[in-house]
């Protein structure tokens, strides 16, 4: 009995609850003169086709589409390269990130997205001394992301940031690139409106804050990670449906358990009488 139980949660749990079926990976190079070339790999993880994906490099002041792809299907995977990061001129370490939008059925089906972050370095590897995280709640229609920086070190900071969302997002207040001054040891908070784009069904995102700064001739980048969510901890409208049926079969086996439990007890009194 136990077995079918388990057997049950992963019938009723689609896919997409369990991972990303599709995976991104990013390849960079820089040589001496400072020129970057980028390889964004795509691969398809999942057991079904993914469809109409629409690959965006996110350079840290601007934006690269490139070639869409009509299809993937299950374990096959493309890599596309670019050249177009403007050459970097400090020593030092720049972001680099991508979105891919893709659809899980050829027409209708979900509009998911892909975000994948990283960071490349010239010369030298440094590392940045500003940290923090990103915590969000909301309701269906926008989601408020409450940001905290830090600077970890006794030297001031004027770091530049970007947030990156996923594509038909907007985020009110904090549009392209936002800046601000940190003293030593600073800490500062602030909130973020995010409207939900259209045709994206889930309910939960990736999304990441990159910060920038320059110090000593140098350039410092990093990254802070968060989930972005469109309802409550304990709720998800796409997935009610399937967390209802779940307590139903739920109770269901508990009143099969009972009734064999029972059954076992009363032949067991009627062989002991």
């Amino acid at each position: 009995m136990r077995h079918i139980y388990v057997l049950i949660l992963f019938v009723i749990f689609p896919n997409s609850v369990l991972g990303q079926p599709l995976q991104v990976f990013i390849d960079s190079n820089v040589n001496q003169k400072g020129q970057v070339h980028l390889a964004l790999t795509m691969k398809n993880t999942g057991s079904k086709p993914v469809f109409h994906i629409q690959p965006m490099f996110h350079f840290h002041h601007s934006m690269s589409m490139m070639t869409a792809i009509r299809e993937l299907g299950p374990g096959q995977s493309i890599t596309l390269e670019n050249d177009k990061h403007p050459p970097v001129l400090r020593v030092g370490r720049y972001p680099i990130s991508a979105g891919v939008k893709y659809e899980t059925l050829y027409e209708g089906g979900e509009s998911k997205t892909a975000l994948h972050t990283d960071s490349f370095y010239f010369e030298e590897p440094v590392k940045s001394e500003v940290g923090g995280s990103i915590q969000s709640s909301g309701g269906p229609a926008s989601s408020n992301l409450r940001i905290m920086i830090q600077n970890n070190s006794d030297s001031l900071k004027n770091i530049r940031m970007m947030l990156l969302l996923p594509p038909g997002m907007i985020a009110e207040k904090f549009n392209g690139m936002m800046g601000f001054t940190l003293r030593g040891n600073e800490k500062k908070n602030f909130d973020v409106t995010v409207k939900r784009g259209e045709n994206l069904d889930e309910d939960r995102f990736p999304v990441r804050l990159m910060v920038e700064y320059g110090e000593m001739l140098k350039h410092y980048s990093g990254e802070i990670k968060g989930i972005m969510q469109f309802s409550p901890s304990w709720y998800s409208a796409k997935y009610l449906p399937h967390f209802t049926v779940l307590i139903v079969m739920g109770l269901i086996w508990i009143g099969v358990y009972f009734r064999f439990y029972n059954s076992t007890i009363n032949t067991k009194g009627k062989i002991n009488g």
